[in-house]
């Protein structure tokens, strides 16, 4: 009896110790697979980050790209810019020419005696005016623009002309009249500035100046 049940513990302790290396097998098995998925999600995890570091450059390079030709363009547009800037300066000067030559001409029609003529008279600072021309008692003051609109009659008459003997007091005891020149005047605006009271001026297919005045029209005494 005493064998037996011997040899009956001893086939129990062998059954547990199988039991144990069977477990000890399934646990260094699903180790080992788990150690390969980790390996597996690592590897992933790295051409991840790869390919979003190589994202990365590429956005760089592309913001680079970008910046550049938005540097290219700025510097396009001040050169536009200052071209078109220059363009006006020409033209503006191109007009006060024409009318600073034409003046005396453009007047003889009219009850003024223009003798002398000058040109941008200004007090540093404070203000310029383009043409200024006396006849006996009266000052002409002409404002001269490549293209005239309502907006600039209206500058003119609110802002320059009350200003004037204020800043050249010499011409104190004279009549100011007014008149505004263009080389390019719409009948609109025409008739504006001229219901205004205010001469004007443009251009003639010859390259003189003519005024725009209908006939009959007496300018407004601007003292």
């Amino acid at each position: 009896m005493a064998r037996e049940k011997d040899e009956n513990r001893i086939d129990r302790l062998e059954r547990l110790a199988e039991e144990m290396f069977a477990g000890i097998a399934q646990l260094r098995e699903s180790q080992a697979k788990t150690d390969e998925q980790i390996r597996r999600t690592d590897a992933k995890l790295d051409r991840i980050g790869k390919q979003l570091g190589d994202l990365g450059l590429e956005l760089k390079e592309s913001q680079a790209k970008t910046d550049e030709q938005m540097r290219r363009t700025d510097a396009k547009l001040d050169r536009i810019g200052k071209q078109l800037g220059d363009l006006g300066l020409v033209q503006g000067e191109v007009a006060e020419d024409l009318f600073f030559r034409n003046l005396k001409g453009a007047f003889k029609k009219t009850k003024m005696d223009i003798k002398k003529v000058k040109r941008n008279l200004k007090r540093k600072g404070e203000g310029e005016y383009d043409l200024v021309a006396v006849d006996g008692g009266q000052v002409l003051v002409v404002e001269v623009k490549n293209k005239l609109d309502k907006r600039m009659v209206d500058k003119f008459l609110e802002e320059k002309l009350p200003r004037f003997k204020a800043l050249f007091p010499e011409y104190e005891k004279y009549q100011v009249v007014g008149g505004m020149g263009a080389l390019v005047v719409k009948d609109d605006v025409g008739r504006y500035a001229e219901k205004a009271g205010l001469y004007v001026l443009t251009q003639t297919d010859e390259g003189g100046a003519t005024l725009l005045n209908r006939e009959g029209f007496e300018p407004k005494a601007f003292n």
